[in-house]
C-alpha cells in the first residue's frame, strides 16, 4: 500500500541521479526532484533496503526547474534531467562527483566545473529502438522494462535517426512483420540500432529474434526506401552483426585523425565532447617523445592513436579482437608505425609478466568500463609504478573507489569532469595521477 509523505525536504543528489530527501533518521531517493525543493511524495516502493518516492506536489519549487522540451520525458528513460535547467545539471553533475571523492576520502585539487557538451541536442551517434508489439518502435519506459514508450520524436539523435526509424517502423507495419512480445517472448523484430557520424554516414542494424526468410527481402526492400545509408547489418537475437550491403565499417574524424570502426565496436556517443576528452588526455600525458605508454582497454584505439604522436611507444590492449582490427587499421591510416595492439582480457594480460615482456610504461591510460578497474589490475599498476596514470572515467563512484586504492602510491594532480550525455545524470571525468615521489 502507497504511503503518503509529506512538506518532505530534498537537501542532496544521489549518484542515480534522484534527489534525497529526509524522512525522519532515514532517506528517500526522489525521482523528478530537485535539491532545495519541498515536495509531498507517495511512496510505495522499496528496492535493496532503499525507499523511493514518487512527487504527486511540489510545495517549494526550485528556481533550477524547467519545464522539459520532450513530451516523452518521465516515461523513456532516455534523459530524466530535462527538468534542471543547463546550469543546474552542470551544478549537480560535479556535485554527483564530488560527493563520490568525499565518500571515499579522495584528496583532490579544486574540481573546475563541467566542461558544458558542444551540443544540448542532437548529439548522440548511436540509437537502440526497441520494436514491440502490436505496432510501438520506441525505447523502454522507466518504470517497466517490459513496456515500450512509442517515440513521436526524439531530440538527443539527428533528426535523420528518428526520420529513419519511423520509415523502417511502417514498412514492418506494411509488410505484417510482427513485433516482439515481451509476455510470449515472440515475433520476428526485436530491435533497431541506428549509428551515425560527424562525417555523414548512417548505419542501419536490424536485430530479429527468430531466422526467418523474410529478413533479407525486408531489409533489400529498405534499401530502396533509404538510399542515404552507407551500412546495412542484421543480426539474430544478440548475435554478431551479419553485413549485408553498402559499407562495411563507419568512419569518423577526431581533429585530424581518422577513425574506422566496426558495427558492434563502442566509439564515444558524444563524438563533438570526446573531442574535448581526447585533448585533455593528451594535455594530461605531456608527453616529451620518449615515453613508453600502455593503453589499457584501448577499444578502437582512439586515445592510443592521440597519444601516440607524442610517445615513443604506444602499446593497446583490448578483449575484444574485432575492436584491436579497427585499432590496427587505425593506426595505419593516420600513419603512425609506434603503436602496437594487442588483443586479450585485461585482467588475464596485463599481468607481472605483461610488463617483463614489454617493459616498464611511463605513462598508464586508464578507460574502464562503468564497473571499473579490477583490484588484481590496479595492483599490477602499482607494481609497474608508470610515473602517470590518466584515468578517464564515466562513473564516479568506481573512479573515487578506484582512486582508493591507486592513491597507496599516487597523487591526483588535477581533475576534470566532462558533460557526456546532457539532459542525463551521467558524468566523465579525466583524472591525472602523478606516481608519489618517496624521499
Amino acid at each position: 500500500m502507497a504511503k503518503y509523505l509529506s512538506n518532505i525536504k530534498l537537501y542532496d543528489i544521489h549518484s542515480s541521479g534522484r534527489a534525497i530527501g529526509s524522512m525522519g533518521t532515514g532517506r528517500i531517493y526522489v525521482d523528478g526532484g530537485i535539491p532545495g525543493e519541498t515536495t509531498d511524495l507517495e511512496s510505495d516502493r522499496r528496492q535493496r533496503g532503499f525507499r523511493y518516492g514518487k512527487i504527486i506536489n511540489i510545495v517549494e519549487q526550485s528556481p533550477q526547474r524547467i519545464q522539459p522540451f520532450c513530451q516523452h520525458c518521465g516515461i523513456c528513460g532516455g534523459c530524466l534531467w530535462q527538468h534542471y535547467s543547463y546550469e543546474a545539471q552542470l551544478h549537480w553533475k560535479r556535485e554527483i562527483l564530488l560527493n563520490a571523492l568525499r565518500k571515499y576520502e579522495i584528496i583532490t585539487p579544486e574540481v573546475p566545473a563541467v566542461t558544458p557538451s558542444p551540443l544540448l541536442q542532437g548529439y548522440r551517434n548511436k540509437s537502440e529502438y526497441a520494436f514491440a508489439a502490436p505496432d510501438n518502435l520506441g525505447f523502454h519506459e522507466i518504470e517497466r522494462r517490459d513496456m515500450v514508450c512509442n517515440i513521436e520524436k526524439c531530440f538527443l539523435q539527428p533528426e535523420v535517426v528518428h526520420e529513419t526509424a519511423v520509415i523502417i517502423k511502417n514498412a514492418a507495419k506494411e509488410q505484417g512483420l510482427s513485433f516482439y512480445d515481451y509476455f510470449t517472448r515472440q515475433s520476428l523484430l526485436r530491435s533497431l540500432q541506428l549509428r551515425t557520424t560527424t562525417t555523414g554516414q548512417l548505419l542501419v542494424w536490424l536485430v530479429c529474434a527468430v531466422d526467418d526468410v523474410r529478413i533479407i527481402p525486408f531489409l533489400q526492400h529498405l534499401q530502396q526506401l533509404l538510399p542515404k545509408v552507407n551500412a546495412w547489418f542484421y543480426s539474430i537475437d544478440r548475435g554478431e552483426p551479419i553485413h549485408v550491403s553498402g559499407e562495411q565499417y563507419l568512419m569518423e574524424r577526431s581533429g585530424d585523425l581518422t577513425f574506422r570502426y566496426s558495427a558492434s565496436a563502442f566509439y564515444q556517443p558524444n563524438p563533438l565532447q570526446a573531442e574535448n576528452i581526447f585533448h585533455q588526455v593528451r594535455t594530461y600525458a605531456a608527453l616529451k617523445g620518449h615515453e613508453l605508454v600502455y593503453d589499457l582497454y584501448t577499444g578502437i584505439g582512439t586515445l592510443a592513436c592521440h597519444v601516440a604522436r607524442d610517445a615513443r611507444m604506444v602499446i593497446g590492449v583490448e578483449g575484444n579482437a574485432s575492436a584491436i582490427a579497427d585499432a590496427q587499421y587505425n593506426a595505419s591510416v593516420n600513419n603512425l608505425t609506434n603503436t602496437r595492439f594487442l588483443v586479450g582480457d585485461i585482467l588475464h594480460t596485463f599481468k607481472d609478466d605483461f610488463i617483463a615482456a614489454h617493459g616498464r610504461p611511463d605513462v598508464v591510460i586508464l578507460d574502464p568500463p562503468r564497473s571499473g578497474t579490477l583490484i588484481e589490475i590496479k595492483k599490477t599498476i602499482l607494481r609497474a609504478a608508470p610515473q602517470k596514470i590518466v584515468y578517464v572515467s564515466c562513473n564516479p563512484v568506481s573512479l573515487a573507489f578506484d582512486l582508493k586504492q591507486l592513491c597507496e602510491g599516487y597523487r591526483v594532480a588535477a581533475i576534470q569532469p566532462f558533460d557526456m550525455f546532457p539532459h542525463t545524470h551521467y558524468v566523465e571525468t579525466v583524472a591525472l595521477l602523478e606516481k608519489i615521489q618517496i624521499l
